[in-house]
């Protein structure tokens, strides 16, 4: 298997370099990190799907996934609604949510049980799209402004630390470009096989020039995603 071991690693950086949605991927990946310093000890992950940034949390004493229902490459330890969680109160020192809180038609509700999970002075750390196209339909319900995410934290008792776009208009103009060019409305590519992969080069240029774009005018305008930290009060 060894011998075939160098195409194999070509293909997985290709599949990354060349991933359609790469741009959007890497900024939420981004932020995350250079805000895990607010995620601590016992971490409960609301939607966690296949928990793909639990490799940036390393330091937490213990990782729960939870979901509603298996998703590819599901790692959910409990199947569970983020409208009904199924934990004491003040167990979790941190709730972290991505790309979720779209999908809950009562985000209110979800953001409420997080404050109720978690132990005084506990932290929520969310991500949500504020400038994206409609997936996982039709279960896709809002968009959120940094000030929405700010009213529903504060709404149910949380203090807001930091609110930051993960982009600028740069990336976001042009990650929703190759969005829209490679994927049907229902999330299925418009590309496959030899096509697929020769289509995904020049959108991988195209959000390249975003990049550059948002280096030289920093991240001003639209957003992707917002990310949201909110500490839950002191006892």
């Amino acid at each position: 298997m060894r011998r075939f071991e160098p195409a194999r690693r070509l293909w997985t950086g290709w599949r990354r370099w060349f991933n359609p949605l790469r741009s959007a991927n890497a900024a939420l990946r981004g932020a995350l990190q250079r805000n895990a310093g607010h995620v601590r000890g016992r971490l409960l992950d609301v939607g966690c799907g296949g928990k793909p940034y639990a490799d940036l949390f390393g330091q937490v004493d213990r990782y729960v996934g939870i979901d509603v229902l298996p998703s590819g490459g599901g790692q959910q330890d409990v199947y569970a609604s983020g409208l009904q969680l199924p934990f004491a109160a003040g167990v979790f020192d941190t709730v972290l949510s991505t790309e979720v809180l779209e999908h809950v038609p009562e985000p209110s509700q979800l953001i409420g049980e997080a404050y109720r999970v978690l132990r005084p002075g506990g932290c929520l750390v969310l991500t949500t799209p504020q400038t994206w196209g409609l997936h996982q339909i039709p279960h896709d319900y809002y968009r959120y402004t940094p000030f929405g995410l700010r009213y529903l934290a504060e709404k149910n008792g949380f203090t807001v630390l930091r609110l930051e776009p993960t982009t600028g208009f740069g990336v976001t103009f042009c990650q929703r470009f190759c969005d829209v060019v490679f994927y049907a409305p229902d999330g299925r590519p418009n590309f496959t096989g030899l096509v697929g992969e020769l289509v995904k080069v020049p959108l991988a240029m195209v959000q390249l020039l975003g990049a550059g774009f948002d280096k030289i005018i920093g991240q001003r305008g639209d957003t992707l995603d917002n990310l949201l930290i909110a500490r839950r009060h002191e006892a």
